[in-house]
């Protein structure tokens, strides 16, 4: 099964999760952190669900009721209970809502991602829902090479990205230039802490090729 990647805009959305498991806590967590509005229903809620209580959490004491999926961008049945699972997938199909359930692949819309932040990078990894415990171990693989100086070239790069579009209008120059800074480097000067010497490498890269293509024109 080939699955589409997509970054999803949650802020402010609503999302439903049922259950109050170690899965549905994961998932209320990763909702929480890219601001969804949430709201979860379960029969019970561990002492631990006490510290996410906030205006973008609602916690419902109770099982799981037809009409419970209305009005979410993203459904994620989580419960112990496969039956009930199945009877919230099938609500979201019936409403067109994608609906997530935990362990069975084969009737989830999408499936959430083993995922690596570096900032505002984010690194997803699936397996289709075939492994995640081999999810995990690529997720520490990656994590040995895309290391926290990856967050802070992105901060320099976002900085500069609009004044180099203003100064070079064709697409393939500018891709060009991008690599050079990566083949630059700068990535050596923030593993080692040097951000300022980075930076200055960051301009006079930039420089150079704005002198270059003056002399061009």
């Amino acid at each position: 099964m080939k699955l589409l990647p997509l970054a999803l805009n949650v802020q402010g959305r609503n999302c439903v999760i049922f259950g109050a498991g170690a899965v549905a806590r994961r998932k209320a967590l990763s909702l929480l952190e890219c601001g969804a509005q949430l709201k979860v229903v379960a029969p019970h809620f561990a002492e631990d669900w006490a510290n996410l209580q906030s205006e973008k959490i609602e916690c419902i004491n109770r099982p799981y009721l037809k009409g419970d999926c209305k009005n979410a961008l993203l459904v994620f049945a989580c419960t112990d209970d496969a039956a009930v699972n199945r009877q919230i997938a099938a609500e979201a199909l019936q409403l067109n809502i994608l609906c997530n359930v935990a362990d069975e692949s084969e009737v989830s819309d999408f499936h959430s991602m083993a995922t690596l932040r570096r900032g505002d990078i984010c690194i997803g990894i699936s397996t289709s829902g075939g492994s995640p415990a081999l999810s995990r171990h690529l997720k520490e693989k990656i994590s040995e090479t895309i290391g926290p100086e990856y967050e802070s070239l992105l901060e320099l790069l976002a900085v500069q990205r609009e004044t180099l579009s203003q100064r070079i209008d064709e697409q393939s120059q500018r891709a060009g230039l991008w690599r050079a800074v990566l083949d630059s480097d700068i990535l050596n000067l923030l593993r080692a802490e040097k951000s300022e010497e980075a930076a200055e490498l960051l301009r006079s890269l930039l420089s150079t090729n704005d002198k270059s293509q003056r002399t061009v024109d």
